[in-house]
């Protein structure tokens, strides 16, 4: 494989059956707050370190022991980027990966765009990390070749030790941090061919694990500062409710109550010195709301103007000698995050720092310096691990909330949403109504394919259509680019997508829409098959029109032993994905009782990724998708009745348990 080059101005610019193949699935002290560290070195030791190295760029820090430290530009939310980040950049950097030390990065400029979203992490970066490496590695070469007085073509560096072989001799990274440091980067820099990379490739561990799994990895709940406060937020319990009253008095004469802060987020803000105070204080205050029109508002309604918005489906060409139809209902969904919503803030008159478990980090940093009347750059960002959230934590309102409650009480103060805050007024994946209709000529071929889905959005203006609010589009994804569906032969394949304007509030949901109209289109799919007495496994072979996908569809028949005999009361199910980049099919084995009860025991899945920088990574992202597909298409549904959600928690909004988990086995194609 040639090797890419790459300019400066580039290195600066720089998918179980059915659901589950849906899901791939500050300044000085505050740049190096802890995230994770090498094992067994306490925080303040990795930071006075890091602040001691020398920096190569924007995301490497090397000190005179010879530690790599690299900053990891975007959030981690739980899918393992910050390991994949510091592989790329080591990779080029020639860095010794057991010395390497990983950092969340603060909000910055200099960090490039560091919002996540529509899988967009790696895909967006890979190549700015890699140009950092090698930009860093090429600064060291010409520290050594310079002080040893040889050209620098005739050096070489690997495990973080730059080598001249003609004379013997060699430097360590820490050694030449200092001089390397002032060299001017280079205009060009060319990158490794993937296939002699050592460490991209590799199953790796993530740098948090032991971290995580010792309890001092740094989520947004765990941050703490001097002087801290504690604040939960009386909301409105319907949507569209407005405040009328409330007892701010008794709510203050609770011990640990220190603040009650009106007009915060639409409700009022209880201060107080521990958690459990705060939501005393809550319950104290006697809200007292006027309902407003959408207390009537019901999950029934929107599915009826839902499926109004789908119908109309065009009529079947003539060629059609088996018609086949069906619709779905697909109700809204929550994140329902290990972490609730939650962040730290510290006000100050001439600026703010916060602490946010968030997805976009300056998005964070200009909603908060918007709320205060601040600059941008007054404001500091620290950005922690987050405990899940798909999506969710593109919401900035916890910051706001925070740095607004902060500014009221003159103390840092974190915002908590309780787990009940979190599932009853979070933003969720849209419900949707889905109407398909097709046929098969008579040669059973599928010759028309039409599927028209209405879905809910956020309308300000009430229930019902809202011009604003309606278009027709194809399959798209966060960002509008680099979305598409799986692609087969068969004549207006797709979806036409009208919305429909409800009150209640919608945001991206893992896999964003395709969690919804992917799994309409496999369905349909395998009623086209069945239509056509065809296996569905060889009926979608002969009608993808990629043969990425066909390999990756061949890859999980093969593994899952497809057509083979099934013990009695058992079937298999198999469909695929192609969007974000990525390729995935799934095979699913279930039973199902008599009274309709479904087993899943055991998913197979293939997935071609691209180039898979941690196959471990991808691994374990497969594997959590299987379980948010199935817990979605077999359990969870977020419910509305009198213009408020029904679910509170994991009790009555429900995610496979362990017991229920199938084992998965995961094949990565490349």
């Amino acid at each position: 494989m040639a090797k890419t080059t790459l300019t400066r101005r580039q290195f600066i610019g720089g998918a179980a059956g059915l659901q589950l193949s849906l899901y791939l699935s500050g300044a000085e002290r505050g740049l190096f707050r802890l995230l994770t560290g090498a094992e067994g070195m306490a925080p303040e030791t990795v930071l006075a370190q890091g602040e001691a190295g020398f920096g190569l760029g924007a995301f490497i820090q090397i000190d005179a022991e010879g530690w790599v430290t690299i900053l990891a530009p975007k959030p981690d939310i739980g899918q393992g980027t910050r390991t994949s980040f510091a592989m790329l950049v080591a990779e080029d950097l020639e860095a010794d990966w057991a010395r390497v030390r990983v950092l969340q990065a603060p909000a910055g400029a200099q960090f490039g765009n560091q919002g996540i979203g529509g899988s967009n992490s790696i895909r967006s970066s890979w190549r700015a990390m890699r140009s950092a490496g090698a930009t860093g590695r090429a600064m060291l070469v010409a520290a050594a070749a310079e002080q040893w007085g040889v050209p620098a073509a005739e050096c070489v560096a690997a495990l973080s030790v730059v080598r001249h072989p003609a004379s013997g001799r060699e430097l360590g990274y820490g050694a030449l941090a200092e001089a390397a440091a002032g060299q001017t980067p280079p205009a060009e820099v060319e990158l490794k061919p993937w296939a002699a990379c050592t460490l991209v490739g590799q199953p790796t561990d993530r740098v948090d694990n032991v971290d995580v799994v010792r309890g001092r990895a740094g989520y947004g709940m765990d941050q703490r500062v001097p002087g801290m406060l504690y604040a939960v937020i009386a909301r409105p319990p319907v949507y569209g409710a407005r405040l009328l009253a409330h007892d701010a008095d008794a709510a203050r004469a609770l011990p640990g109550v220190r603040a009650v802060v009106a007009d915060i987020s639409g409700g009022v803000a209880v201060v107080a010195e521990h958690t459990w105070a705060a939501l005393r204080g809550r319950d104290a205050l006697a809200a007292q709301w006027d309902m407003g029109a959408n207390v009537t508002l019901t999950g029934a309604a929107i599915r009826e103007r839902l499926s109004e918005a789908a119908a109309g489906l065009p009529g079947l060409p003539a060629s059609v000698r088996t018609p086949v139809e069906i619709s779905f209902d697909l109700p809204y969904l929550a994140h329902a995050m290990m972490e609730p919503l939650n962040c730290l803030a510290e006000s100050r008159a001439d600026g703010c720092e916060v602490w946010a478990a968030t997805q976009n980090p300056q998005s964070v940093q200009r909603s908060v310096a918007r709320a205060l009347g601040l600059a941008d750059a007054a404001v500091v960002v620290h950005t922690t691990l987050s405990g899940g959230g798909f999506g969710r934590r593109i919401d900035n309102s916890a910051a706001v909330e925070a740095a607004l409650v902060s500014r009221a009480v003159g103390a840092p103060v974190q915002v908590l949403w309780s787990r009940e805050d979190d599932l009853r007024q979070a933003a969720f994946r849209p419900a949707s109504h889905h109407a398909l209709r097709g046929g098969l000529d008579a040669d059973g071929r599928p010759v028309a394919w039409a599927h028209r889905m209405g879905i809910s959005g956020r309308s300000q203006g009430g229930f019902g259509f809202d011009a604003a609010d309606t278009h027709l589009a194809r399959l798209e994804g966060v960002d509008g680019t680099d979305q598409q569906d799986t692609t087969y032969d068969i004549p207006g394949y797709g979806v036409d997508t009208i919305t429909v304007g409800t009150p209640v509030p919608t945001t991206f949901w893992r896999s964003v829409n395709h969690s919804q109209t992917i799994f309409a289109n496999e369905c349909f799919v395998d009623m086209l098959a069945a239509a056509a007495d065809r296996d569905p496994y060889v009926f979608r072979r002969e009608h993808l029109t990629d043969a990425r996908m066909r390999d990756v569809l061949d890859k999980v028949a093969e593994v899952s032993g497809w057509g083979e005999p099934l013990p009695a009361g058992r079937a298999k199910g198999i469909a695929c994905f192609d969007g974000y980049g990525s390729c995935i099919a799934h095979v699913v084995e279930l039973s199902v009782t008599p009274s309709g009860r479904v087993t899943v025991h055991k998913i197979w899945a293939a997935v071609d990724p691209g180039v898979a920088i941690n196959p471990r990574g991808v691994v374990a992202q497969v594997e959590g998708a299987a379980i948010d597909g199935l817990s979605t298409a077999l359990k969870a549904e977020i419910t509305i009745v009198g213009g408020a959600v029904q679910e509170s928690s994991y009790y009555d909004y429900q995610w496979l348990r362990i017991d229920e988990a199938p084992p998965t086995e995961v094949h990565i194609v490349t």
